[in-house]
């Protein structure tokens, strides 16, 4: 994590301040190219500047729970790490984009969720021999119609 957020330094500077438009509008645009693209040439840039932003905004948080896509344990600067980072970035994305339902923990969970399965898509369209098991259970649960069940359960562990 020091890693990610030494390399802050060439990304914008956020404000303590509410998230104006702008901001809210780049955030936005970061945390989707990181969904649709995870192995971007400034992937790593990308990702530091977004938590650097949601470490400091005052207006958007989120919960960081290992129960999420079930991985505990991971390589900081792994694939794996990657998706665990996608999940708080794109729930953060739901808030700014839905701040009605910004209180709804298991609608913004799930959509977190659902942006690590899109980009574990993506990532293994891109390496067929990519397998992370957590993940792989997560496409079944998804699959099967079971995704909402599993954020349900795991947001009561993760109080």
């Amino acid at each position: 994590m020091v890693t990610l957020l030494a390399a802050c330094a060439g990304w914008p500077a956020w404000s303590a301040d509410p998230t104006t438009p702008e901001v809210k509008a780049e955030i936005i645009r970061l945390v989707d190219t990181l969904e649709k693209q995870p192995g971007h040439p400034d992937a790593r840039a990308m990702r530091a500047s977004v938590l650097k932003w949601l470490t400091d905004a005052p207006d958007v948080s989120v919960k960081v729970c290992f129960d999420f896509l079930g991985m505990e344990d991971f390589a900081p600067d792994g694939r794996e790490a990657e998706l665990f980072f996608q999940q708080p970035f794109a729930e953060a994305r739901y808030v700014l984009e839905n701040p009605d339902k910004a209180k709804d923990e298991i609608a913004v969970h799930l959509a977190g969720v659902e942006s690590a399965l899109r980009t574990y898509a993506v990532m293994k369209a891109e390496d067929a021999k990519l397998e992370i098991p957590a993940m792989e259970k997560l496409v079944k649960l998804q699959a099967e119609q079971k995704l909402p069940e599993h954020v349900s359960k795991a947001t009561k562990k993760c109080h």
